[in-house]
């Protein structure tokens, strides 16, 4: 019991600091995740959710744990129908480093980079994971003293084994919007 009240009182005085004092964020963003170069003889842009851990480790520098669930129509085939539809879960790891941060604290630029693991899930069929890199940005504009804006654009490569998805580099780019939650 003892641990439960201390863990509410920690919640409660992180609730308190303010957005400039931040040492997290937690994101929770939509968007659409397009897929580019040989990928899409598979796999048509298509929605996507996403979540986002941030951690500041300096003044200007984050460690960041990004997931982005992203949901594509199969290729048109020829003859005029589909392909399955591909399901392809990003897990990546990054360093942020914020370019621009205004006086106020309100409009934030993180330039990210990092790398980690993507899977492609065919309908009907087998999951692949393959390593994978990744560069971005977040564009962050406070809203509230705990409340921000997030524009997540990022470039997603995934190591992939060409007899198995007909390239050895697949290239998805999950673009996504939300709120960002700072603690």
């Amino acid at each position: 019991m003892r641990g439960i009240k201390t863990a509410m009182l920690v919640a409660a005085l992180g609730l308190t600091t303010s957005r400039a004092e931040a040492q997290g964020a937690l994101e929770v963003r939509g968007g659409i995740n397009v897929p580019t170069f040989d990928i899409t003889d598979a796999a048509k842009a298509g929605p996507s959710f996403g979540v986002g851990l941030n951690y500041r480790i300096g003044e200007r520098v984050w460690v960041i744990g990004d997931a982005d669930f992203g949901f594509h129509p199969g290729a048109e085939l020829t003859g005029g129908s589909n392909g399955p539809d591909v399901n392809v879960y990003h897990y990546i790891a990054k360093l942020g480093y914020e370019v621009v941060r205004s006086a106020d604290s309100r409009f934030t630029i993180v330039l990210n980079a990092g790398a980690g693991a993507m899977t492609f899930a065919v309908d009907g069929g087998d999951s692949f994971t393959y390593p994978a890199i990744n560069v971005g940005a977040k564009l962050i504009y406070g809203i509230g003293s705990r409340v921000s804006l997030v524009l997540s654009p990022q470039g997603d490569i995934a190591f992939t084994d060409e007899d198995v998805l007909g390239t050895s580099n697949a290239w998805v780019w999950p673009v996504a919007a939300g709120f960002r939650v700072n603690f």
